[in-house]
């Protein structure tokens, strides 16, 4: 009964599922004739055909002349160069993050530092919070986190550029020093960064294509706690995801 029971649900899944499978099949093998799909997909005849007419009459995919294979079209192309796409790092950091901060009553966001000298907040569990915005270089714990684990010829030519566009507050950081303690702050904390109020906790990562980011954790509410809480988490965070966190 059991094999009976995984056989029916793998061959009734919606029309929308099987869109997408066919679509995705043409993705990385196309061109690709219709027979062929039902053998990648899994899929019979008549669901594979009634998809390709749905993603042809969208201007996603077309068939080729002659032979009648199946090919992705410029504007799905197009629709893929113009998506805001999740890094590879941030699908890893996601699943567990939002598990995490659910069951530890906290928010967290995720912020990557993008090529040209930005940190950006792009992720956060908190609906409120504006992400894909840019957050200071100089001030935020986010970038002190980050800076933690960078080389110091990285963080000067980082800053040096920020230079060029700062505010009063954030230049009066630079030289007065206060950055570069909250840095080496950071380092001694085992590479992470607490707010002012302790109430928050940045934890730095790289991935393997060089890019840097940080997750902040923050309470919900102010609690006596605060801190034992943020770090357990913090250290959850890292043993779960070894390969993100190093």
């Amino acid at each position: 009964m059991r094999v009976n029971f995984e056989v029916n649900q793998k061959s009734t899944p919606g029309s929308a599922q099987r869109t997408l499978q066919v679509l995705e099949v043409i993705l990385k093998n196309g061109p690709i004739k219709p027979a062929e799909i039902c053998q990648k997909s899994g899929l019979g005849r008549s669901a594979v055909h009634r998809a390709i007419h749905v993603l042809v009459d969208q201007g996603w995919i077309r068939h080729q002349l002659g032979n009648r294979a199946c090919v992705a079209t410029y504007q799905f192309d197009q629709m893929a160069v113009d998506a805001n796409f999740s890094q590879p790092v941030q699908d890893k950091i996601y699943p567990v993050l939002k598990e995490l901060c659910s069951a530890h009553y906290l928010h967290g966001d995720i912020a990557f530092l993008f090529s040209g000298g930005h940190v950006k907040l792009v992720e956060s569990t908190e609906s409120k919070v504006d992400t894909n915005i840019n957050i200071s270089m100089i001030t935020s714990d986010i970038a002190a986190a980050i800076f933690s684990i960078m080389e110091p010829v990285q963080i000067t030519r980082l800053t040096s550029r920020t230079l060029q566009n700062i505010d009063a507050q954030e230049n009066e950081e630079i030289v007065s020093g206060n950055l570069a303690k909250r840095i080496v702050q950071a380092r001694q904390d085992g590479n992470m960064a607490w707010s002012a109020d302790q109430h928050a906790i940045s934890i730095p990562f790289q991935d393997e294509t060089q890019l840097f980011g940080a997750v902040r954790l923050r309470q919900k509410t102010t609690t006596s706690t605060a801190r034992q809480i943020l770090l357990f988490v913090a250290s959850e965070l890292q043993t779960r995801l070894p390969e993100v966190f190093k």
